[in-house]
């Protein structure tokens, strides 16, 4: 992670007899003097692992101070340019400072290089080399969002704050941000659509106490759809000082070990078949949208207060995987199915189906997802199951009508579904 700039400095000290004609201080004696050269090394290397700096500006608009070693200012120089080849300088001790022109509290693309030199004499008649290793004095922070955040959130953004400036990351930023090192707060505003179509904003909060300089901060966001939960972490990018995790989380009333919201799908709806009547040929699909294997035992199917079925069966369902919920084992010939029974019938006209998790007394615990195909844009379908594109398996598009179709495939009964498997693609 570190960048180096090298200034060398020569100084030959030589005495007023040899270099210049004599002058007195107030005591009457002689002031020995020196002549100081600084020349800038151009050579920098860039050593890092995941992220590539932005070329800082060349050293020769690098400003440099020189100090005695009390820390008064003797000279400065706006840029190595307008220094001259040599400087008369008085013999003593001093040190010098140099860094680029461009220290702002917070900005994208902009690294701010400083260093010091270690104190130094300047003797009569003596020359010497001083080196001064300038580094990133910033704390450098990217910001990268999960492939779930990327499909269930509509929008979605991170502000990085300091007391003197801040940034925001937006959805699709992949800069670079630098920012003065001090504490830093950090918020994550995920926006996500609810059950109901409008739109609500979970905000997560929390901070980098102690940020480094010359260290680069990487806060992951991900986070998935259990009524708007989500968590990040913060992490140092690899280099040879020890890596710093925080782990921020927010409290949920989802219990312990329940399915997140938007952890299930509904993807398919066969509510007006064919080939066998209603009561005998009516199915729904769900899609595994999590990470993990879910156990669907006693999870709750609803479409009413009236319409309601428990799951008594311990269901094992894989991330990614397809299961068919069916009046009657006649109704699809999936063999990853679960039939219901005349618990739940689906109205042609429209309904709200839904999923739950377990509640007390078999009544539905927290909402894993529920879907009304009967709002505007949902396509009809007779004989022939209603879809969600495979290309939109989230949260967000499957509440949609606009992202549904019909299918195309037929299946066993002879009527057009893919039940158990994946979808047709909406054209």
């Amino acid at each position: 992670m570190k960048k180096q700039c090298v200034f060398l400095i020569f100084l030959l000290a030589v005495s007023l007899i040899s270099c210049q004609k004599e002058e007195q201080d107030t005591s009457g004696l002689p002031v020995e003097k020196g002549w100081l050269h600084i020349d800038i090394g151009l050579s920098i290397e860039v050593n890092e692992l995941h992220t590539t700096l932005k070329s800082t500006t060349q050293t020769e608009d690098f400003r440099v101070f020189l100090y005695d070693s009390g820390g008064t200012l003797v000279m400065s120089y706006e840029s190595v340019l307008a220094m001259p080849d040599s400087i008369e300088l008085e013999t003593g001790d001093y040190y010098v400072e140099a860094h680029s022109d461009n220290d702002l509290p917070a900005a994208f693309d902009n690294p701010y290089y400083y260093g010091i030199s270690e104190t130094f004499s300047v003797n009569s008649g003596t020359s010497l080399t001083v080196e001064v290793n300038c580094q990133l004095a910033n704390t450098m922070v990217s910001v990268q969002y999960s492939g779930a955040v990327v499909s269930n959130f509509e929008d979605y953004s991170t502000t990085v704050s300091s007391s003197e400036g801040s940034l925001v990351f937006e959805r699709d930023e992949g800069r670079i941000g630098y920012f003065k090192t001090m504490p830093l707060d950090i918020s994550v505003d995920l926006v996500f659509q609810n059950a109901d179509g409008s739109q609500s904003t979970k905000t997560l909060s929390g901070s980098i106490a102690d940020p480094l300089p010359n260290r680069h901060y990487e806060i992951h966001v991900d986070a998935s759809l259990d009524n708007g939960v989500a968590t990040f972490q913060v992490t140092l990018d690899e280099s040879p000082v020890q890596v710093v995790v925080v782990e921020l989380t927010e409290e949920t009333d989802v219990p312990e070990g329940a399915v997140a919201y938007g952890e299930i799908l509904i993807t398919e709806i066969m509510y007006d078949p064919s080939a066998l009547s209603d009561t005998e040929g009516e199915w729904f699909e769900i899609y595994n949208n999590s990470g993990r294997t879910l156990n669907l035992q006693n999870l709750v199917l609803t479409r009413d207060d009236l319409n309601r079925h428990v799951i008594t069966e311990s269901i094992e369902l894989p991330p990614a995987g397809y299961y068919v919920f069916q009046r009657t084992i006649q109704a699809t010939g999936a063999t990853n199915s679960y039939v219901y029974g005349s618990a739940i019938t689906l109205s042609n006209t429209g309904a709200t189906l839904a999923v739950y998790n377990e509640g007390p007394e078999s009544a539905p615990g927290s909402l894993i997802f529920s879907v009304n195909y009967g709002e505007s844009n949902f396509p009809a379908g007779s004989g022939s199951s209603i879809i969600l594109d495979p290309l939109n398996l989230n949260a967000t598009s499957a509440l949609s009508g606009s992202f549904w179709c019909v299918s195309s495939s037929s299946y066993s009964t002879g009527d057009l579904g893919t039940p158990g498997s994946v979808n047709d693609a909406c054209q």
